[in-house]
């Protein structure tokens, strides 16, 4: 019984070491499953605020909602949905410019709503900055990321941002 004196100590090691590998190679995993499932989450939730625009627009012909919580008081969409991809939860509101046949889009931040002139919201677009694991509109850069009324196949607009 001499001999294995110390294959019980080597065993525990080796074991721990596993442990460890495993944990190195899973945790990169795990963090792309649930940034891949959080931008999911941040489509699905952006489209249907459109998709409350578009419904608005044809109750009130010509008219766009001046912020998200009228879409939810009307029902048009059924509450008020944070950006999960943005610190605060907080959107970029897509603003429909106040020119005849606008080449570009404005986006405000939520919280500065309430200092925008006018505003006629067309859309959202998460305040994250960085890449996606996702591709919306074939882009990967979260600050392309526009959800918007449809402008037609293939155009993108240029983006303003205010600075109020």
């Amino acid at each position: 019984m001499v001999k294995n004196k110390g294959f019980t100590y080597i065993t525990m090691i080796f074991i721990v070491f596993l442990l460890v590998l495993s944990l190195a190679v899973a945790v990169p995993i795990w963090t792309t499953i649930i940034k891949r499932e959080t931008e999911k989450e941040t489509i699905f939730r952006a489209t249907r605020i459109v998709k409350g625009i578009e419904l608005y627009l044809r109750k009130h012909p010509g008219a766009l909602p001046k912020n998200l919580n009228v879409l939810v008081k009307e029902k048009f969409i059924r509450r008020h949905w944070k950006d999960p991809l943005s610190k605060g939860g907080h959107w970029y509101l897509i603003m429909q410019p106040q020119v005849s046949n606008p080449k570009y889009v404005v986006l405000v931040k939520e919280q500065d709503l309430n200092r925008y002139p006018n505003p006629a919201i067309i859309g959202v677009a998460p305040q994250a900055t960085g890449s996606s694991v996702l591709s919306y509109n074939d882009e990967t850069d979260y600050k392309k990321w526009l959800f918007t009324l449809s402008k037609g196949a293939g155009q993108k607009p240029k983006v303003k941002y205010w600075k109020g």
